[in-house]
């Protein structure tokens, strides 16, 4: 998947998280870019990052190709977590388009920033309580 052509979604949410647009940068790589920023990170295929931005705020590394490999990797992982909590309701499954899926990574890539999010599970959390707020799992 090709994430520029996801530009527009990407913008909406830097701006309802408080992000300047400019600090969303599109990369090849994020593992070689936080590397070049003497960030540790070892997971080739992540597909997103955020990072500090010399102390001054944050900026969101978005690999500009994810691979459909890595996407289901990604929300099989949330699978498995969403089942631990309710084996009676799969999240995931919310997830039904790439839109959706994006805004969940970016979403979930964002949580650990805020104080109260110390594990994967209040991630999830507040993506969804996030996603649900900003629209997303509106009936059309």
């Amino acid at each position: 998947m090709n994430t520029r052509e996801h530009y527009e979604l990407f913008r909406y949410l830097m701006e309802q998280l408080c992000l300047l647009p400019e600090d969303l940068i599109f990369v090849e790589n994020v593992a070689d870019r936080c590397r070049e920023e003497g960030i540790i990170e070892t997971d080739e295929e992540r597909p997103m990052k955020l990072i500090s931005k010399d102390g001054s705020g944050c900026r969101m590394l978005i690999k500009e190709f994810i691979s459909d490999e890595t996407l289901r990797e990604r929300i099989n992982a949330l699978r498995i977590r969403s089942q631990l909590k309710n084996v009676a309701f799969d999240r995931a499954d919310l997830l039904d388009s790439d839109r959706k899926r994006l805004a969940y990574l970016f979403l979930s890539e964002y949580a650990p920033s805020l104080p109260d999010i110390r594990d994967d599970f209040l991630a999830d959390d507040w993506a969804f309580d996030q996603m649900d707020r900003l629209g997303f799992f509106k009936k059309k």
